[in-house]
This record gives C-alpha cells, structure tokens and sequence, in this order.
C-alpha cells in the first residue's frame, strides 16, 4: 500500500476527506487531471505541490513516498476567495436536521470546499464506511457530480447516511465497507450530494 502517487494520493483524501472535485477546487488543477492521477493513469504532475498543500501532506512523500506522510506546512491555497466575510481561511455552513431542514447552527470548514449549496450533517449512526463513524459532521455539496469511490450523503430505505458511489448502469450504485451488502441504485432523488469534508469525533464520550 501506498507503494505508487495513485495510491499515496488516494490515502491522503481518505485521510482528509476530500473528494475529487473538492481538491481540484482547492488547487486549481483540473478535475480530469486528479482522476486520472488517482486512478494511476498519470505518473505525475507538474501541480503536485499544490495537491500536497491542498492536502497538507509533504510533497517528497505523495511524489516519491519519501519521509512521513504529514508536514508541520500550513496548508495554503493558490486561489482563495476574496469574501471579506472569511475568518482565517474558514466559512460557515448550515447544519441541517435527520429531516434535511436547516438548523440555526453552522459548522466552520476550509475555503477550499465553499460553495453555495453546501450542507452540513451530523451522522447519528455508523454509516457503513469506514471513514464516516457515528458522530461525523459530514459536509456535503448538492451540486457536485459523484465519481466512482467519492463518498455521497444519500436517503436509502428511509434513513440518510453516507455511501461510497460505485459507477455502472445508468445512475450508478451506493455501497458500504461490508461487501455482504447488496449495492443500492444511486437515484437522483436518494443522493443529496457529494461529501466535500468530514469531522470526526475521534474520542467518543461513553
């Protein structure tokens, strides 16, 4: 494992949360180009600096797997917004309820994610995927496009979670970690949107 830039890269958005259209957004770098480094059809780039920031990993590991994983390099971003609103690289998004209603609460997550239609949700239970336990604050874009792998925030069999998209047939499929479970058809009307970020709760209160 992470013995190729695919498979460093990829580690590095599971560990961050990040979708595929999130960090083209946050780096400037075309979405067909980081698809195409995740799926090891691109051997490198010319932006990877920009990847490693966006991610705060260390370049001379995600290039060459060189050094530990993580740097002390305060993540920076080539194009951030100019909203004189900003506090420290941050904007707020809307916490919505387990009906999709909006709340009067707001979670703060990096510039590099801002989007008008993004949502946050507070995951009640554990999702299935090993990367959205119970009390994550997922934060989701409802107007990105899903990519195979991207994690989506979807209503399936009455309860919203979070599923890992999976291409093929004309809409796509959700799954989880437990192969066991049958695949579920991503339907526009079930999918919310695409997982931008994620904040765990790392130390659970019993």
């Amino acid at each position: 494992m992470n013995k190729t830039l695919a498979e460093r890269l990829a580690t590095a958005m599971q560990e961050r949360g990040m979708s595929q259209g999130a960090l083209a957004k946050a780096t400037g770098v075309a979405q067909p180009t980081i698809w195409r480094l995740v799926k090891g059809e691109a051997k490198g780039s010319t932006r990877l600096v920009d990847i490693a920031r966006a991610l705060s990993v260390s370049v001379e590991w995600l290039a060459n797997g060189d050094g530990q994983m993580t740097t002390e390099e305060k993540m920076t971003y080539p194009h951030p917004p100019s909203n004189e609103m900003q506090l420290g690289g941050v904007f707020p998004v809307p916490i919505f309820d387990r009906d999709n209603q909006q709340t009067t609460d707001y979670v703060y997550v990096p510039v590099s994610v801002e989007s008008d239609t993004c949502r946050a949700f507070v995951l009640e239970r554990n999702s299935g995927c090993f990367e959205a336990p119970a009390g994550t604050v997922v934060v989701v874009d409802t107007a990105e496009k899903p990519g195979n792998g991207d994690l989506v925030y979807a209503l399936v069999n009455g309860s919203y979670s979070v599923y890992k998209f999976v291409d093929g047939g004309p809409t796509g499929y959700l799954s989880v970690d437990d192969e066991r479970v049958p695949l579920a058809p991503a339907l526009d009307s079930s999918v919310v949107g695409v997982v931008v970020f994620l904040l765990r709760d790392l130390k659970r209160k019993k």
